[in-house]
C-alpha cells in the first residue's frame, strides 16, 4: 500500500492550505492579540515590552510555517525544531512578560497532537502541559489558572492526536478499498481472458477442421460437405452464446455438452474417441470444472497430440468426481515447449483450484500424454 504524504493538518483543511481552509487554521491566531496588547499596555520595561512584540512575531512565524510545511509535504524532519522553538518561546513568554502568555502552550500542543507519529506528538503534548502549569506558577499565577491552561493544553493535544489518528486509518481504509478494487478488476480480467481462450480455442478448432472437412467433400459429396458447412454454423453460433455468457459471467458448460462437442471434435479431426461417462448427477460447481477439463483435454489432443486415439473417463467416487483424458500421441515434445495448451492448462490449474481441486498433467511411460483433474463432489 503505497504512503500518502497528505499533512494530518487536513483535519481542519482537507488538503493544502487555501483560502477559507487556511483562514480556519490561522484564525486562531487572534487570540494572540489581547495578551500582547495588555503587555504592550502595562507599565513594564521597554525590553518586555519589545520581548513581547518580537516574541509574539517569531511564535506566529513558527505555526505559520508548521502549518504550511505540513500543508504542502506533512510532518517532516523540519517538524520537532519548529515545535521546540515554540515551547521556547511561549516559556520565555509566560515566564518574562507575564502568566497570561501560559495560553500559548495550547498552540504548542496542538501542533504537536497533529505531528505523524503518534509516540513523538504524545510526548510533546504532555510537555506542553506540564510546562503550561510549571510557566504560570512560577510568573505568579493561581493554582486554578495554572491547572485551567495545563488541561487546555492536554486535552485539546491529545483531542488532535486523535482526530488525526482517525483520519490516518480513514485514509488507510480508503486505499485499501482502491486496491482491492483494482485488485477484483484484474482478477475479472483474468477469469475472462481464461473463460475466452477456453470457449474460442475449443469452438475455433472445431470449425478449422469442419471447414476444412468440407472443403474436400465438396468437389465429390456435396451432400455431405452441406452436412459439415451446417455444422461449422452451429458450432459458430454454440461459441458466439458461450462467448455472451462469458461476458456475463454465467459461463457454466455442462459436462454432457462437452462431452458431445468433444467427440464431435475428435471425429472430425479423425481421432477415434472412446467415452465413458456414468449416470451421476454432480453439483454445479464439480461438473463445470469437469467440463472445462474435457474441453480442455479435447482441444489439447486435437491441436498439438498426432494422435489416432483417445479416450475420455469420467469416474465418480464417495468423496471425489474425476476427468482423465488419455491421448496415444507424441506427448509434451508434440507441443514443442514441454506442455500442452499454452494458457489453456495454467487457466484448468486456476478453476479446479477454486474449488479445492487438483490437476496432474504429463507424458505416460507407454506413451501419449494424460490430463487427469480432480474435484471434490
Amino acid at each position: 500500500m503505497s504512503e500518502s504524504h497528505e499533512p494530518e493538518l487536513g483535519i481542519w483543511m482537507g488538503g493544502r492550505p487555501s483560502g477559507v481552509r487556511l483562514v480556519s487554521v490561522l484564525i486562531w491566531l487572534l487570540f494572540i492579540v489581547f495578551p500582547l496588547a495588555d503587555a504592550l499596555a502595562s507599565h513594564q520595561t521597554l525590553g518586555r515590552h519589545l520581548l513581547a512584540i518580537f516574541g509574539a512575531a517569531a511564535f506566529v512565524a513558527a505555526y505559520v510555517a508548521l502549518v504550511i510545511l505540513w500543508g504542502r509535504n506533512g510532518p517532516g524532519p523540519e517538524t520537532l525544531p519548529l515545535l521546540a522553538v515554540q515551547l521556547a518561546l511561549a516559556t520565555v513568554l509566560t515566564l518574562i512578560v507575564g502568566s497570561g502568555w501560559g495560553f500559548l502552550f495550547t498552540y504548542c500542543a496542538a501542533c504537536a497532537g497533529l505531528a505523524s507519529r503518534q509516540s513523538l506528538g504524545f510526548l510533546i503534548v504532555i510537555l506542553s502541559a506540564g510546562l503550561s502549569a510549571a510557566s504560570t506558577l512560577i510568573a505568579g499565577a493561581n493554582g486554578g489558572t495554572a491547572i485551567g491552561f495545563a488541561a487546555s493544553s492536554l486535552g485539546i493535544g491529545l483531542l488532535l492526536m486523535l482526530m488525526a489518528d482517525l483520519r490516518t486509518r480513514n485514509r488507510e481504509l480508503a486505499e485499501a478499498r482502491s486496491e482491492l478494487a483494482h485488485l477484483a478488476v484484474a482478477e475479472e480480467r483474468e477469469r475472462f481472458a481464461r473463460d475466452l481462450h477456453d470457449l474460442l480455442g475449443h469452438s475455433l478448432s472445431v470449425i478449422t477442421l469442419k471447414a476444412e472437412l468440407a472443403g474436400r467433400l465438396l468437389p465429390l459429396k456435396p451432400g455431405e460437405a452441406a452436412r459439415e458447412v451446417a455444422d461449422v454454423e452451429r458450432v459458430a453460433r454454440q461459441a458466439l452464446g458461450e462467448v455472451r455468457d462469458a461476458v456475463s459471467g454465467y459461463s457454466k458448460p455442462t459436462l454432457d455438452g462437452e462431452i458431445e462437442g468433444a467427440r464431435m471434435a475428435l471425429s472430425a479431426a479423425g481421432i477415434e474417441a472412446a467415452v465413458q461417462r456414468p449416470a451421476v448427477a454432480l453439483r454445479g460447481d464439480t461438473e463445470a470444472v469437469l467440463a472445462w477439463a474435457v474441453r480442455e483435454g479435447a482441444t489439447n489432443v486435437i491441436r498439438h497430440s498426432g494422435a489416432r486415439c483417445c479416450s475420455v473417463t469420467v469416474a465418480v467416487g464417495l468423496g471425489d468426481a474425476s476427468v482423465e483424458v488419455i491421448d496415444d500421441g507424441g506427448g509434451c515434445v508434440a507441443n514443442g515447449d514441454g506442455g500442452r495448451g499454452g494458457s489453456g492448462l495454467p487457466g484448468l490449474v486456476a478453476r479446479a483450484g477454486a474449488v479445492d481441486g487438483r490437476v496432474e498433467a504429463g507424458d505416460r511411460p507407454e506413451g501419449g500424454y494424460r490430463l487427469l483433474v480432480t474435484v471434490p463432489r
